[in-house]
């Protein structure tokens, strides 16, 4: 494995693996970069931005080109706030698009009643990805 522009790669035609990490997940949800989060993409440059759209929804907006798929992203978010609330970091099923370079990680905790229910992150939160991107079509 070595550098290659966009994260971690396996070889020329492999795929390429992120890291990124999120911060200010607590800003208040809307459709403008007010809304935008800060992003730690470890200098890759993948990651234009992340987005909380609506409550408990997260949207990442990618750079140019977008990589044909996302096979694996893997959150997972801080509890750094101390909530007694069971909170959850999860990709929305087929939410990445390789036309729009968009894909969306969903924060819900359990409201203390065992059921899930969308909830931003707190001030403090930090949501960590784990993503690997297939490079090529073919």
């Amino acid at each position: 494995m070595h550098s290659y522009n966009h994260g971690l790669v396996t070889s020329s035609k492999g795929g390429a693996i992120e890291f990124v990490k999120v911060t200010g997940l607590n800003v208040a949800p809307g459709a403008t970069s007010a809304s935008n989060c800060t992003v730690n993409d470890v200098k890759a440059g993948l990651i234009d931005y992340c987005r909380h759209t609506s409550t408990g929804v997260y949207t990442f907006q990618l750079t140019l080109p977008y990589p044909p798929s996302l096979p694996i992203c893997l959150p997972q978010v801080s509890n750094a706030d101390g909530t007694t609330d069971l909170r959850h970091a999860s990709y929305k099923s087929a939410s990445y698009s390789a036309t729009t370079g968009q894909f969306i990680v969903v924060l819900s905790d359990d409201d203390d009643s065992g059921a899930p229910v969308l909830a931003a992150g707190g001030a403090t939160d930090e949501l960590h990805l784990v993503l690997a991107f297939r490079r090529y079509t073919t």
